[in-house]
C-alpha cells in the first residue's frame, strides 16, 4: 500500500474579508509539532499531515490540523479560510513572510509574487524509486485536468466573481514553471531539466520548479500540485485517496510497460484552462465534451486500485457528489449568493473550512 500525505494552504482574513498578516502569530498559537507554519505570504498558513497509510488516519490528522489552526486563528483575532484566492482584497508585495528564501523569490519573480497569496492542496504519494517516480509523473499528465476540475475552489478575487472556477490556476501561470510535466525518460533527465531551469533563472531552486506534478524536491514521493486548496477536510481526504489510486495505477502501467498515448502539451494546457474556467462542467484534452466523461474514465481507470486500498465506495461517492452537487467553487458561489455582507461570507467560509469554528 502506498503511503499518502497532504499539505494544505489556508488564508487568514479579518472580519471585513481583508487578508490579515498574522500567520506567524497563528502558527505560534497553534503549535502542533511544527506542522502548522507560515506560508509565502504573511496572511497564509500551511498545514502538513503525517505520512499516512489509510484514509481514516489521514482524515483524523487533517481534521485535527484544521481545528488547531482555526483555534490559533481565533486567538489571533482572525479567520482561517479554505479558498484558493483571497475573495476580497489581496495583500501588498511587502506582505511576504519573514524568510530569506521568500524574499529571494519575490526579487526574482515580482510579477508572480504580485499574484501571490493563492492556496493549493498538495498530495504526496510515497514512491521511493526516483526513476519510477519520474515515470509515474509523466503518466499523470493526461489526468491532471480531471483532478483540477474536481477540486476548483477559487471563483472570487477583489470582491468579484472572476468567471473562473479556479482563478488560482490563472494567477499561478505567472510562475515560469507552473505547467504540466513534460516527457522525461528517467530521473537523470529530469534532474538535468531542473538544473537548466535554475541556471537560466526560470526557477530559484529545485523546490520552486512548480510543475503540476513532480518528484518531490524534499521527500521520496510523487507530489501532485494541481488542486486548489479544498473547501472541506473531507474533500481533501477523498481527493488524496483518488490521487493515491491514480499514482498506484500508473506505477502498475509502467511496470507492465503498457503503452502511453500522450496528448500534446498544447492539448493538455487547453484542457487545464477549461477545467480552471468551468470545473466539472466541460474539460477534455480531446475535442469538447462533458467533463463527466473524462472524470468517468479516470474513475474507471483507478477503480482496481481504489478497491485494493478499500477506498472504492467512499471515493466514488465523493466524485459523484462533486459532479452532482458541485465543486468547492460552486459551493462558494452558493454561499456568496446568500451572504448579506462580506463578514457574513467570511463567517460562512470559516464554518465550512472547520465546521466547529463558529466565532472569533
Amino acid at each position: 500500500m502506498l503511503t499518502v500525505g497532504v499539505e494544505e494552504e489556508f488564508l487568514l482574513l479579518d472580519r471585513t474579508g481583508a487578508v490579515a498578516s498574522a500567520a506567524s502569530k497563528v502558527a505560534r498559537h497553534a503549535g502542533f509539532d511544527g506542522r502548522i507554519t507560515p506560508e509565502y505570504m504573511s496572511y497564509q498558513l500551511e498545514t502538513m499531515s503525517r505520512v499516512c497509510r489509510g484514509l481514516d488516519e489521514l482524515r483524523s490528522d487533517l481534521v485535527a490540523l484544521r481545528r488547531r489552526a482555526a483555534a490559533g486563528a481565533r486567538q489571533a483575532g482572525v479567520w482561517l479560510i479554505a479558498s484558493g484566492t483571497p475573495p476580497f482584497r489581496a495583500g501588498p508585495l511587502d506582505a511576504l513572510s519573514d524568510h530569506a528564501r521568500y524574499r529571494a523569490l519575490a526579487r526574482q519573480f515580482p510579477s508572480a509574487t504580485a499574484a501571490g497569496g493563492t492556496c493549493a492542496c498538495h498530495v504526496h504519494v510515497g514512491v521511493p524509486d526516483r526513476d519510477l517516480a519520474v515515470a509515474a509523473t509523466v503518466r499523470l499528465r493526461p489526468w491532471l485536468p480531471a483532478l483540477l476540475a474536481l477540486t476548483v475552489n477559487s471563483p472570487y478575487t477583489a470582491d468579484t466573481d472572476t468567471g473562473w472556477a479556479s482563478y488560482r490556476y490563472v494567477a499561478q501561470r505567472r510562475w515560469p514553471t507552473f505547467r504540466a510535466p513534460e516527457f522525461w525518460p528517467n530521473a537523470r533527465r529530469y534532474d538535468e531539466v531542473v538544473h537548466s531551469l535554475v541556471t537560466c533563472r526560470a526557477a530559484l531552486d529545485e523546490a520552486s520548479v512548480y510543475f503540476l506534478a513532480r518528484p518531490s524536491a524534499r521527500y521520496p514521493t510523487v507530489e501532485v500540485r494541481v488542486a486548489d486548496t479544498c473547501l472541506t477536510s473531507e474533500d481533501a481526504v477523498m481527493y488524496a485517496g483518488l490521487v493515491r489510486a491514480l499514482v498506484a495505477t500508473v506505477i502498475e502501467d509502467e511496470r507492465q510497460r503498457r503503452p502511453q498515448h500522450p496528448a500534446p502539451r498544447i492539448s493538455v494546457d487547453a484542457a487545464l484552462l477549461m477545467a480552471a474556467q468551468r470545473g466539472t462542467r466541460t474539460t477534455s484534452p480531446r475535442p469538447p465534451q462533458a467533463s463527466a466523461g473524462l472524470v468517468a474514465r479516470l474513475l474507471s481507470k483507478v477503480t482496481p486500485a481504489l478497491a485494493a486500498a478499500g477506498d472504492l465506495h467512499e471515493v466514488r461517492a465523493w466524485v459523484f457528489r462533486q459532479l452532482r452537487e458541485g465543486t468547492g467553487a460552486d459551493r462558494q458561489r452558493s454561499l456568496w449568493s446568500r451572504a448579506e455582507c462580506p463578514a457574513a461570507f467570511v463567517i460562512a467560509l470559516a464554518g465550512t473550512t472547520v465546521p466547529s469554528a463558529l466565532s472569533v
